[in-house]
């Protein structure tokens, strides 16, 4: 009979938590929701649903000391001038401050060699900027993509100061797979990210990183012991920028403006073989991991201005369920602010129609993707400028759409005006 009562009063608890943990979860579904009643297409709430419930699923598994934590793999992707240097800066700090409000690192972890390669001797990780240090993916990255040797020679710890290789390619990527693995066979889900993975997103070299990025997961892996998982815990996130003109801007600032004009950058578009494409493409972007079958979020970040947030907050919150108010704040740290880094700015001489023109035509291109925004895969938060591009392709009605060459070629003409002085 004393055995009875006790399993009742065990058995309600249990029912208690989880009734508790579907209510936080259903609100949470809720606030998600409500961000995207504006949605005028097919984004499907349904999707949106779902990613609340795999949320909800997650916290039930942890109020339930039988049951295992489900784990994920987020690849923060960029692309390049979404605010992804802060958004780095910000998850470091916090996924490695186990004292945080957030309690972030008790379920994540930022999956960096750092103590490996630092015990290995390597000098250029030491003397690296301590802000920097959480840009270790990028290196990672790095050696996916690069396939000339001199851009190999430019991989941190790769070679030795005086020019002798220490790793192969291989053996280096190696060293990342080892972490990723310690990580999650410990419990962590992960959190992979940098710009450089836009990447994914340009045709020749991105099914290759894809399925390298792929293949170095814990589940793929042959480290010991065995991982459990599967591809359908990754969720890639990628954030949208507008004005479409002010992101091909930033793009300038981040390579060119100290060496050439803005004006001129823009017109000699098509001469430029290397001209990053894919890091203004972010619809593209997330159409290709759709494409490889990957859960994908894409942020908004007009919206999220519109509502007062931080995107760092809201990746920490809405994303890796981080304890937070409805303003994005986490509980316990209302007056944080967030690091805002690599913010640049420079004058130019293109005009302002000028550049409402370039909007125009890059919002014309991505009318392309129209389609793509109610894949049963693709989670859209805070809807904004989105929503406004939606009711602009449906305006073109029958018009024949042109690709990302014949985008270059209408900015190479918008940029000639300027020059030409009409």
């Amino acid at each position: 009979m004393h055995h009875s009562k006790w399993t009742s009063l065990l058995f309600a608890l249990v029912v208690i938590l989880i009734v508790d943990n579907v209510h936080r979860a259903t609100m949470w579904e809720s606030e998600i929701l409500n961000k995207a009643t504006s949605m005028k297409y097919n984004c499907a709430p349904s999707n949106i649903v779902s990613m609340a419930a795999t949320y909800a699923v997650n916290q039930t598994a942890k109020s339930d000391p039988m049951a295992k934590p489900k784990q994920n793999v987020v690849l923060l992707v960029g692309p390049h001038k979404t605010g992804s240097t802060s958004i780095q800066a910000n998850l470091f700090n916090w996924l490695h401050d186990h004292t945080h409000p957030s309690k972030l690192s008790q379920s994540w972890a930022w999956p960096s060699p750092l103590e490996d390669m630092m015990d290995a001797g390597c000098k250029d990780i030491i003397d690296y900027d301590e802000m920097k240090k959480f840009a270790l993916i990028y290196q990672w990255t790095k050696a996916m993509r690069e396939d000339d040797d001199k851009e190999k020679r430019g991989i941190k710890c790769m070679f030795s100061p005086n020019g002798t290789q220490i790793y192969s390619v291989n053996q280096y990527l190696a060293i990342y797979e080892k972490e990723f693995h310690r990580q999650w066979v410990n419990g962590r889900g992960l959190v992979i990210a940098s710009e450089a993975l836009d990447i994914i997103g340009e045709s020749k070299k991105g099914p290759r990183v894809f399925k390298r990025v792929v293949a170095q997961l814990p589940w793929h892996s042959n480290t010991v012991p065995a991982a459990d998982g599967s591809d359908s815990d990754i969720t890639a996130v990628v954030a949208y920028r507008s004005p479409r003109s002010k992101h091909l801007e930033s793009l300038w600032h981040q390579c060119c403006m100290d060496k050439e004009s803005f004006e001129h950058y823009l017109i000699h578009l098509n001469d430029r073989s290397w001209f990053p494409t894919h890091s203004l493409d972010s619809l593209n972007l997330a159409n290709q991991f759709l494409k490889e079958g990957i859960k994908t979020l894409l942020i908004d970040l007009a919206g999220v201005l519109v509502e007062g947030y931080d995107v760092s907050n809201v990746i920490a919150c809405d994303v890796l369920g981080a304890a937070c108010t409805t303003e994005k704040r986490f509980m316990g740290a209302l007056d944080e602010k967030p690091i805002i880094a690599n913010a640049k700015n420079k004058n130019h001489t293109i005009t302002l129609e000028q550049m409402q023109q370039i909007d125009e035509v890059i919002e014309e291109y991505e009318c392309n993707f129209l389609t793509m925004l109610g894949h049963r895969s693709l989670t859209i938060l805070y809807p904004s400028a989105l929503d406004k591009l939606v009711e602009k392709c449906e305006g073109l009605g029958d018009r024949d759409l042109f690709g990302v060459e014949a985008l270059k070629g209408k900015i190479v003409k918008i940029a000639k005006k300027s020059a030409s002085g009409s």
